[in-house]
C-alpha cells in the first residue's frame, strides 16, 4: 500500500501487521509531511493513533501491545508528537504481506 495524499493512510506495526496509526487527522498531508521532514521521521499526533495497538511508556517509548520499539513522545507546543521510526511501521498489514509473498513464488514456479 502507498501513502494516500488524498485521505488517510494506516500505518501498521512491522512485526505484528496490527493497525498502529492513521494520519493524516485533523490536519493536511501537506502539514504532516512537512511536521514529519521537519523532525526527520513521521510524526503522529494523539488523534492519529490507535490506542488498541499502541501504548506509550512512562519514560516515553512508544511501543505496539505487541512489544515493537516504535520510537518515543515527544511533546511540543501543540500537544504529543510521536515520533516513530520509519522502519517499525509497515503500509500494508502482515497477512497482506504474506499473501502477497505466496502469490509471487506461485507466479515463480
Amino acid at each position: 500500500s502507498q501513502v494516500d495524499t488524498k485521505s488517510t493512510t494506516v500505518y501498521y506495526d512491522s512485526v505484528s501487521g496490527k493497525p498502529l496509526f492513521k494520519a493524516p487527522v485533523g490536519r493536511t498531508f501537506r502539514q504532516f509531511l512537512a511536521e514529519s521532514e521537519k523532525h526527520g521521521w513521521p510524526s503522529f499526533r494523539d488523534s492519529e493513533v490507535i490506542w488498541d495497538d499502541v501504548r506509550v511508556l512512562p519514560n516515553g517509548e512508544v511501543v505496539s501491545t505487541a512489544g515493537t520499539h516504535l520510537g518515543h513522545n515527544i511533546p511540543d507546543g501543540s500537544g504529543n508528537r510521536y515520533c516513530i521510526n520509519l522502519v517499525s511501521v509497515a503500509g500494508i498489514p502482515k497477512e497482506d504481506d504474506e499473501q502477497q509473498q505466496q502469490q509471487q513464488q506461485q507466479q515463480q514456479q
